[in-house]
């Protein structure tokens, strides 16, 4: 799904979610859109220290605040 953000920009949020599943430690990852802003449901396997806020700094360095999530759901307890 192919949502446009404004005039230039095209965001996939397919984009995201294959970075997401790069990272160490997520097991999985489901990027959407709701209301017009980005989401991501994230996994995490057990001891993975991510959080929420971590996971958007990713996302804004590596493809772009465009395609970082606005909300992040995430399983899993850091460092438990």
């Amino acid at each position: 799904m192919l949502a446009n953000m404004d005039a230039t920009r095209i965001v996939d949020p397919k984009l995201t979610e294959e970075f997401l599943l790069t990272q160490d430690g997520v097991l999985d990852a489901s990027v959407w859109f709701d209301h017009g802003q980005l989401r991501a449901h994230v996994t995490l396997a057990p001891a993975v220290r991510l959080d929420a806020h971590r996971l958007g700094d990713l996302c804004a360095a590596s493809v772009g605040p465009e395609h970082t999530p606005s909300e992040f759901v995430v399983v899993g307890k850091p460092g438990s």
